[in-house]
C-alpha cells in the first residue's frame, strides 16, 4: 500500500501537547465588524481537525504531506514549507520520496540555519511583507501578503521550523491567533518525533538479518511506491531477479557461515554499482531483486550485465584460506505507464516479479551466469 495515500484516524493520548480546549468563541453574525473574532473561531476549528489528523498519523510521506498540502488549503494558503534538522539524514533514509516535495521541504545537516530564521528566542510569529525574513522563506509564494513561522521543538533543541504562507484577508491574525498556530507548532513537532521513532523501529523489520539489506517486505513496500511515482511522472521502471548460481554447493562444501559470508559480501558489491535511487533486497536465500527506477529496457540490461561481469570477476576470500567465487542467473524485466497504462499497482507489481522470476529461471535453465528478458504484454495488465 502506498506511503503517501491517506492514514486511518487513531486515537492516542499526549497530554503535553494535545489537552487543548477547543470552546469556540461567543460570535454575533450580525456584527460584521468583528473579524479578528471570525478568525480566531476559523483557527480553532483548523486546530481541531489538525490535532486529529496528526494524532492518527504513522507514515513520515503521509505526515509531511499533510503540513504541506492539506493543511495549507484548509486556511486557502497558497503555500506552506517545512525545514527539518537532519544531522544523520535518518528522515532523508525514512522519506525516499521526498522530491516530490520540492523546495517545500528542506533537511538540514545544522541547526544553526534555522536558529537564524528567529532573531531572538525562537517563537511563534506573524511577519509580514516588510520583515526581511520573508526573503529568506516561501520562495514559490509570490503573492503571500505575509507568513506564520513555528519553531518546532524536542525538548529545548529546535529542530525544524514550519511556515505557511498569508493570504490577505489572514493578515488581521494577531496574538490569539498566534497563541493557536503555537499550540500548532508544539502538535506538529510532536508528530514529527513519534512518526520519525515509529518509521525508525519499523523499518528494524524490514531488513534481511544476513545481508542488512531490505527484505521481501521492504521490497514489496519500496515497489509499490516507485510505481506510484513511475506513474505520477510517467517514467519507466525496471525489475531485476537475481540468482547466486553456486550458492547451494558452497554452503554444502563450506557450511552456513562460508555461504552468508558470500551473501554479504555480494550484496556489498551490487550496492556499489547502484545509484542512490535504485533499491536492492534479499528477497529469499538465494535471490536478490533489485528495482531501478526512472530506467528503460536497454539502460537496465547495461547495469544487469555489468553486475554478472563483476561478480564472476569477483574473487571472495573467506579469511580461512579458501577463495569462492559465484555467478548470477538475472531476470529483467521493465515497465513503461506510457506503453501499458495500468489501473492496479499491486496488480503489475504481482506481475512484475511473476515475469522477472520467471526470467530469471530461465537464466538458470541456460546455465546460469547471463540475463534473460520478458517483457509485459498488454494483456497481462
Amino acid at each position: 500500500m502506498s506511503e503517501v495515500g491517506e492514514e486511518s484516524e487513531e486515537s492516542g493520548k499526549q497530554p503535553e501537547v494535545t489537552d487543548i480546549e477547543m470552546t469556540e468563541l461567543p460570535v454575533e453574525p450580525e456584527d460584521s465588524g468583528d473579524l479578528v473574532q471570525l478568525l480566531h473561531v476559523h483557527v480553532l476549528r483548523q486546530l481541531r481537525q489538525a490535532q486529529r489528523h496528526l494524532l492518527g498519523m504513522k507514515s513520515l510521506s503521509s505526515l509531511v504531506k499533510y503540513l504541506l498540502e492539506d493543511f495549507p488549503h484548509g486556511f486557502g494558503s497558497a503555500q506552506a514549507e517545512l525545514r527539518l534538522h537532519d544531522p544523520e539524514e535518518q528522515i532523508a533514509r525514512l522519506l525516499p520520496i521526498r522530491k516530490m516535495f520540492g523546495s517545500s521541504l528542506s533537511l538540514k545537516s545544522d541547526n544553526y540555519a534555522l536558529y537564524q530564521l528567529y532573531p531572538d528566542l525562537p517563537d511563534t510569529s506573524l511577519i509580514d511583507l516588510d520583515d526581511r525574513r520573508m526573503f529568506n522563506i516561501l520562495s514559490g509564494a509570490s503573492n503571500a501578503a505575509g507568513a506564520i513561522m513555528m519553531p518546532l521543538f524536542d525538548g529545548d533543541r529546535l529542530v525544524g521550523s514550519y511556515h505557511i504562507a498569508l493570504t490577505e484577508t489572514m493578515t488581521a491574525y494577531g496574538d490569539q491567533e498566534r497563541e493557536l498556530f503555537a499550540m500548532l507548532g508544539q502538535l506538529v513537532a510532536a508528530a514529527l518525533l513519534r512518526v520519525v521513532e515509529y518509521q525508525r523501529v519499523d523499518q528494524l523489520t524490514l531488513l534481511n538479518p544476513v545481508t542488512e539489506v531490505g527484505n521481501l517486505r521492504a521490497f514489496r513496500r519500496d515497489m509499490l511506491r516507485e510505481i506510484y511515482w513511475a506513474r505520477r511522472v510517467n517514467h519507466p521502471m525496471t525489475l531485476l531477479y537475481i540468482s547466486l548460481d553456486e550458492l547451494a554447493d558452497i554452503c554444502k562444501s563450506y557450511g552456513e557461515v562460508a555461504c552468508h559470508f558470500v551473501q554479504r559480501r555480494v550484496s556489498q558489491r551490487l550496492c556499489s554499482e547502484l545509484r542512490a535511487t535504485d533499491y536492492i533486497a534479499h528477497i529469499s536465500a538465494t535471490h536478490f531483486a533489485v528495482l531501478l527506477p526512472a530506467c528503460n529496457e536497454p539502460h537496465a540490461h547495461d547495469i544487469g550485465e555489468r553486475m554478472r561481469r563483476d561478480i564472476d570477476d569477483f574473487a571472495i576470500d573467506d579469511g580461512r584460506g579458501a577463495v569462492l567465487h559465484v555467478s548470477l542467473s538475472v531476470g529483467l524485466v521493465c515497465w513503461e505507464p506510457s506503453r501499458h497504462p495500468v489501473e492496479s499497482s499491486e496488480r503489475l507489481a504481482t506481475q512484475m516479479e511473476s515475469e522477472a522470476e520467471a526470467a530469471m529461471q530461465k537464466a538458470e535453465r541456460a546455465g546460469g551466469n547471463r540475463i534473460s528478458v520478458a517483457r509485459l504484454g498488454l494483456l497481462m495488465l
